[in-house]
């Protein structure tokens, strides 16, 4: 009898030894499951470049080479008690083309952006009646912003002007460091009435393009 009872009683233990294990493996394995390990490693995110400054040695050098092939015509204006002047230079090839490596000989050298907006194409785009009427538009229609004669604030503001594959302005920026006053505002209202231009070609068709007009704002004193 008490052999009996004794592998009874082993018997229990063993179930009750088993149950346990079975439960602490149940519970591993929830918690596993709950907090997987990632074992991926954590990814840097890649650093942003900023875009380059309008303002370049590129853009500055160009600026000085167009000023002294061509002659401003534009004529003092009376604003208030100043004397103001108001003129751009011939358009430029955006600060993006200028700041390329040197073409090699003989091998046409295309840029754009990825959405084929052209800075060296084959045709450049053109103001309807040249540069000349061009100046004239822009100095027709600029105002010396009231803020910037009242600090005396001058200089050239560098925009880019993109145009669709007809000729039409579609935007103006200014990007770089900025004159301030109201000069870049005034520059963009402007130019973004301008009337539709001759349009880029590229391969014999009309593309968007984009370039760089100068437009100088000075007081004299």
């Amino acid at each position: 009898m008490k052999v009996k009872f004794l592998m009874v009683s082993c018997g229990i233990l063993v179930f009750a030894a088993a149950c346990n294990n079975s439960s602490e493996s149940k519970a591993t394995e929830d918690t596993t499951k709950a907090a997987p390990v990632d074992t991926t490693a954590a990814v840097a995110p890649a650093p942003v470049e900023a875009a380059p400054a309008i303002d370049s040695a590129a853009i500055t050098k160009e600026y000085l080479a167009a000023r002294k092939s061509t002659k401003s015509t534009a004529k003092a204006k009376k604003q208030g008690t100043n004397d103001v002047v108001m003129y751009s230079e011939p358009p430029m090839p955006s600060h993006e083309a200028l700041e390329q490596p040197p073409a090699k000989k003989d091998v046409p050298v295309v840029i754009h952006t990825k959405e084929y907006v052209y800075f060296t194409p084959a045709q450049k785009p053109s103001f309807v009646g040249g540069d000349a009427a061009l100046a004239a538009f822009i100095n027709k229609n600029l105002v010396y912003p009231e803020e910037a004669l009242r600090y005396h604030v001058e200089g050239t503001v560098f925009a880019e002007v993109y145009l669709d594959s007809v000729g039409n302005v579609t935007s103006v920026e200014v990007p770089g460091k900025h004159l301030g006053s109201g000069l870049e505002e005034e520059t963009i209202s402007v130019l973004m009435r301008s009337p539709r231009w001759h349009p880029a070609k590229e391969n014999g068709q009309m593309v968007k393009s984009k370039l760089t007009v100068p437009v100088t704002y000075k007081i004299q004193h």
